[in-house]
């Protein structure tokens, strides 16, 4: 400034309002607190939903192949080549998630997810089951590529760890208890049952997630906190 030089403008950030944290229940009174009970309550539900669908499909398609006149030896065949649709699927979603977004990838997946199951609920041939089976593998395994990315993306950093460990946590609650709803419902509904009901809760999974989630793409972490859930 003593030779008249000019300093330059300061550079304003853009910052997230503090979160309280630190203890436990300090985190999860924080995760309800606010807009920030809606973003934690979406969390909970895709992640429900989504391992509700994956468990239910392929904890079962093995038996559920048997069961429906196939022999062990093909279904275990066909078991095989689901299985590994699930690795384009993932790579192919990591694709779109920079593309389009998570928000959109995860929903986008999840509707195309519910198609294949409902394929699969009215399959008439062993050929249509396949190719269903492999279509739904396909993109529920992708659906998790987003779901893992975006779960981090929408809390803010100081319930960051809470807020993603109770949302798989929760997700954990599909995972038990779609085996046993499964074992129930095919005796009782047969395929269209067991594959009407994945159909309805990816629907349900994706309607969530664009009612109640926020757009991550483009954006620092900052700015979503800052913008969307403080």
């Amino acid at each position: 400034m003593r030779e008249g030089h000019v300093l330059p403008q300061p550079v304003v950030e853009i910052t997230a309002p503090a979160v309280t944290g630190g203890t436990l229940l300090a985190n999860f009174a924080a995760l309800l607190a606010g807009r920030q009970a809606r973003i934690t309550i979406m969390t909970w539900i895709m992640w429900l939903t989504i391992t509700f669908s994956y468990y239910s499909f392929f904890v079962w398609i093995p038996g559920l192949l048997v069961q429906n006149g196939m022999s062990i030896t093909k279904s275990f065949a066909y078991s095989i080549a689901i299985y590994c649709a699930q690795i384009p699927g993932y790579f192919s979603a990591a694709y779109f998630n920079e593309r389009i977004g998570r928000q959109a990838t995860i929903a986008s997946y999840m509707v195309l997810g519910g198609a294949s199951a409902l394929g699969l609920a009215f399959a008439q041939s062993d050929q249509h089951i396949m190719v269903a089976g492999i279509l739904l593998s396909f993109f529920m395994n992708g659906t998790y590529a987003g779901v893992y990315a975006y779960t981090a993306e929408v809390f803010p950093t100081a319930v960051r760890t809470t807020g993603a460990g109770l949302a798989s946590a929760i997700g954990r609650i599909g995972a038990i208890v779609s085996p046993i709803l499964v074992g129930y419902l095919y005796p009782n509904f047969g395929f269209a049952g067991v594959f009407g009901l994945t159909t309805s809760v990816l629907l349900l999974g994706a309607l969530t997630v664009v009612l109640m989630g926020v757009p991550t793409r483009g954006r620092s972490l900052e700015e979503i906190a800052a913008g969307e859930v403080a």
